[in-house]
C-alpha cells in the first residue's frame, strides 16, 4: 500500500516512514504541512496518509477537512500530541469523528494497529458534511465544562490542561 507522511517535524516525519518502511507499505511522498499535504493527496492518491495535526500554514484538521471532500479519498490517520484529548476531539466532532487518532509518542505496534483500523472500517469510512452517524473508533466524548473548547488546534490558543 502507499502512504503519504505529513509532519512538521522531521524527526517525526522520519520516525514515521521508517515505522511504514519495516511493516511492508510504501511511502510516496512527504509533506511538511498540511498545504503540502492536500496537494500530495491530490496528485499522489495514496492509500492513506499520517498527518499531524499542529503545523504551519494549514493544520492538519483543516487539511483533513479538504481531503474529505476529494474523490476517493485516502484513509488519514490524524497524529499529534493532542490526539485523544477530550476537548481537542469535541471541538472538531461534527467534522472529524470519523478520523482515526494516534498520540505522540507512539510505537511501531500502535502505528500498526491504528492502520489496522483505518482498514477495516468499510470502503468509504469518510461522512459527508452534514452526516450523523456515530463514530468510527471511540463514542464521543464531552467538552469539559470549566475550560473553553479552543476554536483551533494551532497551538497559540489551547488553553493549558489542569493537571489535578
Amino acid at each position: 500500500m502507499r502512504a503519504i507522511v505529513v509532519d512538521d517535524s522531521p524527526t517525526m516525519r522520519t520516525m514515521i516512514k521508517s515505522h511504514l518502511n519495516r511493516l511492508g507499505y510504501t511511502v510516496v511522498g512527504e509533506g511538511v504541512n498540511g498545504v503540502e499535504g492536500l496537494d500530495l493527496a491530490r496528485t499522489l492518491r495514496p492509500d492513506f496518509m499520517t498527518l499531524d495535526i499542529i503545523m504551519p500554514e494549514m493544520d492538519g484538521i483543516e487539511c483533513y477537512r479538504h481531503i474529505r471532500q476529494l474523490e476517493n479519498p485516502p484513509r488519514t490517520l490524524l497524529i499529534s500530541v493532542l490526539a485523544g484529548e477530550p476537548r481537542i476531539i469535541s471541538a472538531y466532532e461534527s467534522e472529524i469523528y470519523s478520523a482515526h487518532f494516534l498520540k505522540k509518542p507512539f510505537t511501531e505496534k500502535e502505528l500498526k494497529e491504528k492502520i489496522d483500523l483505518l482498514f477495516a472500517t468499510g470502503a468509504m469510512p469518510y461522512p459527508t458534511v452534514g452526516e450523523t452517524s456515530a463514530p468510527m473508533t471511540a463514542a464521543p466524548m464531552p467538552a469539559s465544562p470549566s475550560v473553553p473548547i479552543p476554536p483551533t488546534v494551532d497551538g497559540s490558543d489551547i488553553p493549558p490542561i489542569p493537571l489535578n
